[in-house]
């Protein structure tokens, strides 16, 4: 028998790479995921929940789970709306994950994750990945990406402003502070699923080893 992985923020950019990547992988025979909206995807090993409150009595057994929910304030509207997707939800996602078998847990945090930061997303993500240690995962794995590349569902001014500026130095980035270089969403979502394959206690992935990992 196969494993069973759980995505949420699924939707998103590094989700939607997740699910495709998680369901070419031979140790997975099922892959679920928790949406707002049924998505009606079809692929014979994918299988959705609609609704997180509904995600407890809904989901089978499952072993790994890999996160990828987030947002900004902007789009949530305010800070308390931003921590409902980014702390609340992952958090509780982790809780119920754990009372269904769980022990492994892959997460997209952030660059700077710090409960000391200066900076309110990065407080709360420090926050997240505090919290998600209490639950006591056998694998505990924090991906923290620098400037996220890929195709999005809505455009962000401030990413695709700092994308365009940062292109002509990306290929000096990368050779010479990884850590700082942009970096694709297949990466990251490549970089989870393989740290996520075997490995104990709390393991966490900077943009450089994440474009390491993926190659």
């Amino acid at each position: 028998m196969g494993k069973t992985a759980l995505v949420v923020g699924a939707t998103g950019l590094i989700g939607r790479e997740l699910v495709e990547q998680l369901l070419e992988e031979e140790r997975y025979d099922a892959v679920w995921i928790i949406v707002r909206r049924t998505k009606r995807w079809s692929h014979p090993k994918l299988h959705e929940v609609v609704g997180f409150e509904h995600m407890d009595e809904a989901l089978p057994h499952i072993d790994d789970v890999y996160c990828a929910l987030g947002t900004t304030i902007a789009v949530a509207g305010s800070q308390e709306a931003f921590k409902h997707v980014d702390l609340e939800l992952p958090l509780e996602v982790a809780r119920v994950a754990r009372q269904h078998g769980a022990t492994r847990y892959a997460v997209v945090s952030a660059q700077g994750a710090s409960l000391r930061s200066p900076f309110f997303y990065n407080r709360v993500k420090g926050e997240l990945e505090n919290g998600l240690k209490v639950f006591g995962f056998e694998h505990l794995v924090i991906a923290r990406p620098s400037l996220l590349l890929g195709e999005r569902d809505s455009f962000r001014l401030g990413e695709k402003t700092a994308e365009v500026l940062s292109r002509p130095f990306q290929t000096l980035l990368l050779e010479n502070i990884p850590d700082a270089a942009p970096i694709q969403a297949l990466h990251v979502a490549r970089a989870l699923i393989i740290a996520s394959e075997e490995g104990q206690g709390t393991e966490v992935l900077t943009s450089g080893m994440m474009q390491r990992i993926s190659r």
